[in-house]
């Protein structure tokens, strides 16, 4: 399967330079912009330096955040993005963010599989981790449409966003090959 990634509604490619009104647009909500911290959308020129720095990236080279945009392919809307954290030995960490007009319509999900799909078969990852906030229900239940089982649950692990404020519990989920792949043989890759 080759590079970028398409899905039924979906494009999943690297940013452009085009990206960048649509970057400041999508990460904008605080729910977005607390979550993406490595994105400098209130400084033009540091975002272009971003986005330059993300197109050079190898996919998916070790230790580096590579951030893929999501496109819907009918009206070529950037909605948000994919990461992928891989750590050089076959694994990663995968995490996804999505303008809040976009939610609730099955995109992270399709874009998300896609990707998973991609890194097990065409770039032979072993193991795909992911985590958040326990308070997140949208989003570990992503983590399960998505076939990934619950590993840990950590308590009082995230740091207060504000100073004085509370500790938040965080879990992990994960998915390895061979169950991406008996799920893709069993279910065709559909939601459960």
């Amino acid at each position: 399967m080759p590079f970028p990634i398409e899905t039924e509604r979906l494009t999943v490619r690297r940013f452009g330079p085009d990206d960048l009104e649509a970057i400041v647009a999508f990460t904008a909500h605080p729910s977005v912009s607390r979550e993406t911290t490595n994105i400098p959308r209130d400084d033009p020129v540091k975002l272009d330096e971003y986005a330059i720095r993300q197109s050079k990236i190898e996919l998916f080279e070790a230790k580096a955040c590579v951030d893929l945009a999501i496109e819907r392919k009918a009206d070529r809307c950037v909605l948000g993005l994919l990461s992928l954290v891989s750590d050089g030995n076959r694994q990663g960490e995968i995490g996804w963010a999505l303008g809040i007009e976009h939610r609730r319509q099955g995109y992270a999900t399709e874009a998300a599989r896609g990707l998973l799909n991609y890194v097990f078969t065409e770039c032979g990852y072993h193991r795909i981790f992911a985590g958040t906030i326990y308070t997140n229900e949208r989003s570990w239940g992503l983590m399960e449409r998505l076939g990934m089982r619950k590993e840990a649950h950590f308590r009082e692990a995230h740091v207060p966003a504000e100073p004085g404020g509370p500790w938040i519990d965080t879990v992990r989920y994960a998915i390895l090959a061979s169950e991406w792949t008996a799920m893709m043989d069993t279910k065709d890759g559909k939601d459960r």
